[in-house]
């Protein structure tokens, strides 16, 4: 009876260890497929010259390409039309007040 008890409470105080060793396997594995910092490429690159580099004549262009660049490539913030302003509007017998337009795509009539 008593070697019952006492595997009862050893089962009820060690049923967590697995639990931790599943996470450390798990946080190591993680680190493992983690990606690297760039301190390699940081080492690599050029090193500067002492004095003070004279922009060149396409330094101008090249951050005007990359402004261009960033203005095309990014989608605009979507423009809501003026008119489109919130309106009472009922929907199944229920009030709520709604865009325009949302009321009418949703099937209500405007209040």
């Amino acid at each position: 009876m008593a070697r019952l008890l006492l595997s009862l409470l050893l089962a009820c105080l060690l049923q967590g260890c697995f639990v931790f060793e599943e996470l450390d396997k798990g946080e190591a594995l993680m680190d493992a497929h983690r990606p690297k910092k760039p301190e390699a490429a940081k080492s690599s690159a050029p090193v500067a010259r002492a004095g003070k580099e004279e922009p060149g004549p396409l330094a101008g262009l090249s951050q005007s390409l990359q402004d261009w660049w960033k203005a095309k490539s990014e989608p605009a913030a979507p423009q809501r039309d003026p008119a489109d302003v919130p309106v009472r509007c009922e929907i199944d017998g229920r009030m709520s007040f709604t865009r325009r337009s949302d009321c009418q795509l949703r099937g209500g009539s405007i209040l």
